[in-house]
């Protein structure tokens, strides 16, 4: 079966950030499934702290949702196993985090922030690494559906 699109999520950092809500984000997540589904797109949910979702992709399941290179390197075993044309991330970096590149512009007394944020690595085939010019190539479609750093209002 061809996979269109994965949704990619932490779900045990959403149930810790949501709780009783849950139930509400998964109801969002199936109708998103089920309008897909009317489009013809084929849609695959895949939670990388899921020992039996990590599996089935031959990669580790994450224990540390901070955990960047083991995340890059969940999402890249998602990739590679079902290729799929859209790779959504459910959540915000507080349950998917983004990758922290160096900042090339990076100058203590000009622009002083050392990392950039990004998801960009997640779009590339380059395995984990903090430097941007892995980077430049990305191969793969990405999109990011957040919700709220640290807000747990399902609505």
């Amino acid at each position: 079966m061809k996979i269109d699109k994965v949704i990619i999520t932490n779900m045990g950092a959403l149930k810790e950030k949501y709780g009783a809500s849950m139930p509400r984000i998964g109801k969002a997540v199936a109708g998103l499934i089920a309008a897909d589904k009317k489009r013809g797109i084929e849609t695959r949910t895949v939670a990388i702290d899921s020992l039996g979702d990590m599996k089935t992709v031959k990669g580790t399941a994450v224990v540390d949702k901070d955990d960047r290179k083991a995340v890059k390197k969940a999402i890249d075993a998602v990739y590679h196993t079902y290729q799929p044309d859209y790779l959504l991330i459910l959540g915000a970096p507080d349950i998917i985090p983004h990758q922290d590149l160096k900042n090339p512009a990076y100058d203590p007394n000009g622009d002083d922030d050392e990392a950039v944020p990004s998801d960009i690595p997640y779009a590339c085939d380059a395995g984990y690494s903090t430097n941007p010019g892995r980077f430049i190539g990305p191969t793969r479609v990405v999109g990011r559906l957040p919700d709220l750093i640290g807000v747990p209002d399902a609505s």
